[in-house]
């Protein structure tokens, strides 16, 4: 039987790591805890200004919309009153009730809400219908709400009761329907009647008791942006697309006076509360005041840096607010002085991470700035910039010292875009080095810190020296389509898996693309090794897959997200998989492949999220323009303060003897071993390791807790691996052995294990430490690399062969000279082959899939060489071997195989095989047996034409270069005297 003793000392090593952080987020300014999401703990920046703004009647209170939500200030002190978060999308439009009481919003989401202004509580929610919401408006006398949608409706709500009193839509008549969509509205001063403005540059009015349409104006501009009536209810201001403010005559909607002076387009305009001045913003990020009678221009007023959203003057007149995306700008209404600036608003947000000693917290904005922030604090650290457009992707080195950041600098349309691709002291917020006038959407550190891999728009993944930024390898499909969205290092360093219109693995040190995994027309945002290195992850639209990194096998698939996935990552420990989408995260078990936790609370796309190392926390980044930092631990109300620990008479150490000869590769087993343990319940030991020699395989229980015990899974973070178990129904005394630990060797090489962090459990609860013996050395004795192993990896394979084939008739020193007489030549490939040869089962494992390049041709050639030779028995072996080899490369028969993909868009590959030499054309033809193309190979000697490299290629054109249609096409193969035919499927 379990009793709760027992399962609180299970949940307390479950919890381990975690007991003695302290609450680093206590210090948090309040604004960031204002109405944060369930599961969240701090928020990030208050999203961007998404349009209007608006004093409340008594002039204590401004609210804004955001992106997230409305934010309400205190007027008098700008400090942040609230966060009211019921709209699920940005806000387009806010206003007050005349007595201040109530305020309505209207939502991108669809929706038109009401809230009290004093309770933030929400009185009702109004369906739009899933159609965006662009403009509310409050009557003058308080009676009545109104809200216009994309479907060009506008509804009539009574302000009290909530009730719908009428919902208008334009006549269905071919004149007023090229007016264009409903774009804004205002009721006149009496509020008996309503002027709409359209995106086609009309404007139309409707009595307000009826929906009866009255008149329409002749008034004709690039598009109507907003409109505003004067107090006394004679003039109508229009902002305008063309860059004028125009003044109408309320009534009559004709045009008095034309305003000039902006240089973009005017999305504001609002008269003071006397109505003798009216302020206009604009896209040119000016601020102008205009005498409304006379349409003098009395002030312009600079200082933002992006386009003037809102504008809205104080009860009294004497203060103008202006906003903008990322800020809301006082300024002193008569005499244009800037009062204050209320910060923190922030344009979307591409990437995120957490840096290795989790107080920093890196974000990429669209903006073109890098953020640092604290994140004990939430205080703002460093600003990088230098960067001309959104930064895509931002990463950590391992040593926390530099930040690398890629950005779409391309998309600022200079010609003299600034590199894309940047590595950041952080030190002295100085670029260490900039590269690639390419726009850089993805980069990675190699686990050791050394190498920078960025993936760009060009198809190309390169990879970069940190120290010196010197371009040291490229990598380019050039069958591969689309933007490279992800990379990401093997744990060993040895492999780069990317994603881009497929997933790749590509192997390092031979630079060669090992293997695809899948081909997709659907978006790849994300591809991640686990940290042991044995799966690798990748996103397909709104799928997660999971394959073998060795063998390349599909092993499951993960649904759940209904929208495209735009990032993933993994906890250091490899057990939790986060996925991020459209204003959701979720959480899945990488093992098991079940769905543990959904995040909601991003109102925008999720497009980057990243772990703390202790694994404790989430961050993520959103097109909202917020980064919202996520509690894993779970909420605990019992004191879980540890009691102090006593010593323990038992000695836990780690066995090493040395190891002879061994090769790359091979796996070494060591028992984590206990000696005079005494009523021992289960623990807790970390193990640190040299990752320049080995890597971390796996790790079991032991023999020594008593049968039934639950080994928690190891926390892998770096070179350590913490290692943890528990009984839950007696305890064990004496000697045993704990776990055993399992390592593959990287390297041959004297190395050291260290054991530290080591506690021990009893029944009741009771921690005790134990004598430790803390370094333990294991004494590797190194066999020399054989001449045949041409690449040193440890193993002869086929891979040597390439590479003495590889580098055929160079002389002098060579690696690739085995027998070393000077030049690498047949004798040499020979010499390797026959080692390949001492396995009779060399051949027939061959894995085709590496695309090693080995040919018919080449290995006939070899043969007819080689049996010229005078050789030794030995070299005799590679004969054999090559024989064999030459027997796999020789097809039995002439083969047409089915293209791949299939169906496909907007290209495929025909795989073929041919048992004799011939003339080889390939003819497509539709369905109704026109052909439409002839691709001519030319004369091909005997072989497998299977992989990308080597198929017929097809790019869906035809013969005068015109992409074919959708539909179904048939593709022969004439070989000499062979024909064959098959069916493929074209689907755009």
């Amino acid at each position: 039987m379990i009793n709760k003793t027992s399962v609180a000392i299970f949940l307390k090593l479950l919890l381990i790591s975690t007991l003695y952080l302290p609450n680093t987020f206590a210090q948090y300014q309040d604004y960031m805890q204002l109405n944060l999401p369930e599961g969240a703990k701090a928020r990030f920046g208050k999203g961007w200004i998404s349009g209007e703004i608006a004093y409340s009647a008594d002039g204590t209170k401004l609210a804004a919309s955001s992106s997230i939500g409305i934010w309400i200030y205190d007027a008098n002190t700008y400090a942040e009153v609230a966060l009211l978060t019921g709209h699920t999308y940005y806000v387009n439009s806010v206003a007050f009730s005349p007595d201040g009481k109530k305020l309505v919003s209207g939502g991108h989401d669809g929706t038109v809400q009401l809230w009290d202004v004093n309770t933030r509580q929400l009185l009702h929610v109004f369906e739009g219908q899933n159609i965006k919401i662009y403009d509310v408006a409050f009557s003058p006398d308080g009676k009545m709400f109104a809200g216009i949608d994309n479907s060009r409706r506008i509804r009539l709500w009574d302000a009290d009761t909530g009730q719908l009193l009428l919902t208008r839509k334009d006549p269905n008549n071919s004149i007023y329907w090229n007016d264009g969509i409903v774009n804004c509205l205002a009721f006149s001063s009496d509020s008996k009647w309503i002027a709409a403005g359209y995106t086609y540059g009309r404007i139309r009015w409707f009595d307000v008791s009826t929906g009866e349409y009255l008149w329409r104006s002749n008034f004709s501009a690039v598009g109507v942006n907003d409109l505003a009536f004067s107090s006394d209810g004679v003039t109508l201001a229009i902002g305008s697309g063309n860059d004028n403010v125009y003044l109408l005559g309320a009534r009559t909607g004709k045009r008095w006076q034309t305003l000039r002076g902006h240089r973009d387009g005017v999305n504001t305009v609002v008269f003071s509360p006397d109505g003798k001045t009216l302020a206009s913003g604009s896209d040119d990020q000016t601020v102008r005041l205009w005498d409304a009678f006379t349409g003098e221009h009395l002030r312009t007023i600079e200082g933002h840096t992006s386009s003037i959203l809102g504008v809205s003057f104080s009860t009294d007149g004497s203060i103008l607010v202006s906003a903008s995306w990322t800020e809301i700008r006082f300024w002193d209404g008569n005499t244009g002085q800037l009062l204050h600036t209320l910060e923190g608003h922030t344009r979307p947000v591409y990437s995120v991470a957490l840096s290795p000693d989790s107080k920093t917290l890196a974000s990429g904005y669209k903006d073109s700035t890098i953020q640092l922030l604290d994140v004990a604090t939430g205080k703002h650290k460093q600003t990088l910039m230098g960067h001309e457009d959104a930064v895509f992707s931002v990463v950590f080195s391992p040593d926390g010292k530099t930040i690398a950041s890629g950005a779409g600098d391309l998309w600022s349309g200079s010609r003299n875009a600034s590199p894309a691709l940047r590595l950041w002291d952080l030190a002295t917020s100085e670029v260490k080095f900039e590269r690639l006038n390419r726009d850089v959407y993805s980069i990675a550190f190699s686990p050791d810190g050394k190498t920078l891999a960025s993936g760009s728009v060009d198809q190309v993944i390169r990879l970069w020296d940190r120290a010196t930024g010197e371009h040291t390898q490229t990598f380019f499909n050039r069958n591969e389509s689309g933007i490279v969205r992800s990379v990401s290092f093997s744990p060993d360093g040895e492999f780069l898996v990317s994603g881009s219109s497929g997933v790749h693995i590509w192997h390092l040190h031979s630079g060669r693309l090992l293997r695809t995994l899948v081909n997709s027309t659907l978006p790849i945002n994300a591809v991640r090794f686990s940290p042991d290195g044995s799966t690798i992850i990748g996103s397909v639209d709104n799928e997660i897959w999971f394959w073998n990194s060795r063998s390349g096998e599909h092993l499951w698939t993960l649904k759940g997200h209904k929208w495209a996935i735009q990032d993933m990552a993994l906890s250091p420990d490899g057990i939790t998989l986060a996925s991020a989408s459209w204003q959701e995260i979720r959480l899945w078990d990488a093992a098991t492949g079940e769905h543990k936790d959904t995040f909601m609370g991003h109102t925008g796309w999720v497009l980057g999220v990243s772990f703390s190392p202790d694994g404790t926390t989430l961050a993520s980044g959103s097109g909202d323009g917020t980064i919202l930092l996520w509690d894993l631990i779970p909420s605990d109300t019992t004191d879980n303060t540890p009691s102090t620990p006593a010593t323990s008479d038992a000695t836990v150490s780690i066995s090493a003897t040395p190891v002879q000869s061994p090769t790359i590769g091979e796996l070494l087993t060591f028992p984590l071993n206990i000696t005079d343990g005494e009523n021992v319940a289960g623990y807790q030991a970390t193990v640190e390791f040299d990752t320049t020699a080995l890597r971390y395989v796996s790790s079991e229980n032991g023999d020594y807790l008593p049968s039934g015990a639950f080994f928690v899974p190891p926390v892998v973070d770096g070179n350590k691996v913490t290692l943890a178990a528990s009984s839950l129904a007696s305890e064990s005394n004496g000697d045993g052995t704990l776990a055993t630990l399992t390592f593959e060797l990287v390297a041959a090489k004297t190395s050291t294990l260290k054991l530290s962090e080591v506690n021990l459990v009893d029944s009741d609860g009771v921690r005790s430490y134990p004598n430790i013996e803390e370094n333990t050395q294991i004494e590797i004795i190194e066999a020399p690399y054989a001449p045949e192993d041409v690449n040193e990896d440890g193993i002869v394979n086929i891979l040597d062969l390439v590479a003495v084939a590889s580098n055929f008739g160079q002389t002098g020193e060579n690696i690739a000279d085995v027998n070393e007489d000077g030049v690498v030549d047949i004798v040499d490939l020979v010499l390797v082959a026959g080692a390949l040869g001492s396995d009779a089962a060399a051949p027939s494992v061959w894995d085709r899939d590496l695309e090693v390049g080995l040919t018919h041709a080449d290995v006939q050639q070899w043969l007819t060489q080689a049996r010229g030779l005078d050789l030794t028995d030995a070299a005799q072996k590679g004969i054999i071997f090559l024989e064999q080899l030459l027997e796999i490369l020789t097809p039995k028969e002439t083969t047409l195989l089915p293209n791949y993909p299939n169906p496909f868009n907007p290209e495929t590959w025909i795989p073929y095989q041919l048992a004799e030499p011939a003339d080889v054309s390939f003819s497509i033809y539709s369905a109704d047996g026109k052909l439409i193309r002839t691709l001519d190979l030319g004369h091909q000697p005997i072989g497998i034409y299977e992989s990308r490299s080597r198929a017929a290629y097809w790019d869906g054109k035809n013969a005068i270069g015109e992409p074919v249609a959708s539909g179904v096409y048939f593709y022969t193969l004439t070989a000499g005297e062979f024909t064959a035919t098959r069916k493929m499927l074209i689907r755009k």
